[in-house]
């Protein structure tokens, strides 16, 4: 008989988490996603063979089970991850305490990592592409997998180790780090492909992100952290501690088998939707740029964008310009006599996600997502954006011609000198726009009154740093 299995209800706000292992540079993204469900079911090892697998412990996708593929993870998205973009199966082998008591791990991280993406740019995630780590047969440390407790001991390939709880009040917290292959060969989704020779999918880079020529495709690094709370625990010695193998099967009864913690491996298969698979790479880790907040479900470039200036240059067009450029107070007509900029810039409204559960349908929102800082001073200042008329063209517009903002309706941006990706949210103008049947929507923004003189500058789409319009999901951990 199966022992219990060791409930977890304790606040994770409670306890000092400890950091994740984390080894690349410095462009990279991360997704939390909390323990979904235990099966012993594995779709890429044991396909459409239910409970013939060893027990797993699922994260991410809520249904993923021994029949999932990328078509079934897309159609039922809901997922326990932060980032409502990443429908992903993710599982690992259950653990198990010497006395048999199966301890349910609390959450795993992870972070999407490069080396070198400029020398070796990455290829997104395939559709469905399925990815493999760790040894579930081994005996010995494993140059891919580490352990960690929070005794400020540091990560360790070995298992030689007796963890001890940091503080009375604090749980013994362990967490088991995996690496994920970042080379594919660009042909086969399945980590096991069919046919004579065996070879998997994916193999390893060298330490300069450099892949083997038969294995062409450099993907990012898939770095799964592991995080198991042992509240109660006055010790645990790792060479003790068990994870789940293969049963053996008698018809379809099951005879359990464990191993050590060097048999600990991990499982992925790509759910990301497609367009925040592309984003990771395309507009992140290849453009040296470190995403550390969200993927976004969906985005969209400009369709165009310029800004405008009064006074002097009232007739003048600013189409062709690298640079987009906020000044003054145009909402405030008692500004008028004062240096005024506006930027104006229009997307294709990308459209809202589906088959989401109500509760986290609801947490997708709009953004336009743009790159840029205050110019002028230091500090952090206040700028806004207004909804407007989609009757302009870039390469003709100028003050003197420019659409009429809405100035009654307005989202606002606090903001400093230091140049990065800031959002607008701009959800409740988008779905107006919708209700009336728009399939464009176009934006003015503005300064502040209170800031006179201060300007604001920002990358247009003829650089590598444009703005986006974004359909972004976060779900709290």
């Amino acid at each position: 008989m199966r022992k219990r299995t060791r409930a977890l209800f304790i606040s994770l706000c409670s306890v000092s988490l400890i950091p994740f292992f984390s080894n690349a540079d410095n462009y990279q993204t991360s997704v939390k996603c909390a323990y979904s469900h235990t099966l012993g079911d594995d779709a890429i090892l044991m396909f459409d063979m239910p409970g013939h697998a060893m027990w797993h412990d699922f994260f991410g996708n809520i249904a993923t089970d021994a029949s999932s593929t990328y078509t079934t993870l897309r159609k039922t998205p809901a997922t326990t991850c932060t980032d409502l973009a990443d429908s992903s199966a993710y599982w690992t082998p259950s653990l198990r305490l010497p006395d048999g008591t199966e301890v349910r791990p609390a959450y795993q991280k992870t972070y999407y990592q490069t080396v070198n993406s400029i020398e070796n740019p990455l290829t997104p995630f395939p559709e469905g592409l399925q990815l493999l780590a760790g040894d579930h047969k081994g005996t010995a440390p494993n140059s891919q997998v580490n352990f960690l407790c929070n005794d400020d001991k540091g990560y360790s390939h070995s298992a030689d180790r007796v963890c001890l709880p940091p503080s009375s009040s604090e749980p013994i917290q362990l967490n088991i780090a995996i690496e994920f292959p970042t080379c594919w060969d660009g042909i086969n989704i399945a980590a096991k492909p069919a046919g004579a020779t065996h070879k998997p999918n994916a193999v390893y880079a060298d330490k300069n992100g450099v892949c083997p020529s038969d294995y062409p495709k450099h993907i990012p690094k898939v770095n799964l952290n592991v995080a198991y709370l042992f509240p109660g625990l006055t010790s645990l010695d790792l060479r003790t501690v068990q994870l789940s193998l293969d049963p053996v099967m008698n018809g379809d009864q099951r005879i359990e088998q464990w191993g050590t913690i060097y048999t600990a491996h991990g499982d992925f298969i790509n759910g990301w939707a497609p367009d925040a698979a592309k984003f990771m790479t395309e507009r992140c880790m290849n453009n040296n740029y470190d995403c550390t907040s969200y993927m976004p479900y969906h985005y969209v470039d400009p369709v165009a964008d310029t800004y405008v200036s009064n006074k002097e240059d009232s007739d003048k067009n600013f189409g062709t310009s690298d640079e987009l450029i906020v000044q003054g107070d145009a909402s405030n007509a008692s500004e008028s006599a004062n240096p005024q900029k506006i930027i104006l810039v229009k997307y294709s409204i990308p459209p809202v996600p589906e088959n989401y559960p109500s509760e986290q349908m609801a947490l997708f929102k709009y953004n336009v997502h743009l790159y840029g800082a205050r110019t002028t001073l230091s500090g952090a200042q206040t700028i806004y954006i207004y909804p407007t008329t989609n009757d302009w063209d870039e390469n003709s517009l100028t003050w003197n011609t420019r659409p009429i903002c809405d100035y009654k309706t307005y989202s606002r941006l606090y903001l400093d000198e230091e140049k990065q990706y800031r959002d607008f949210d701009v959800t409740a103008m988008v779905k107006k726009a919708q209700q009336q049947g728009q399939q464009q929507i176009s934006f003015c923004i503005s300064g502040d009154t209170n800031k006179k003189g201060d300007t604001y500058t920002f990358g247009s789409r003829n650089t590598h740093y444009s703005s986006q319009l974004t359909v972004v999901g976060i779900q709290s951990e």
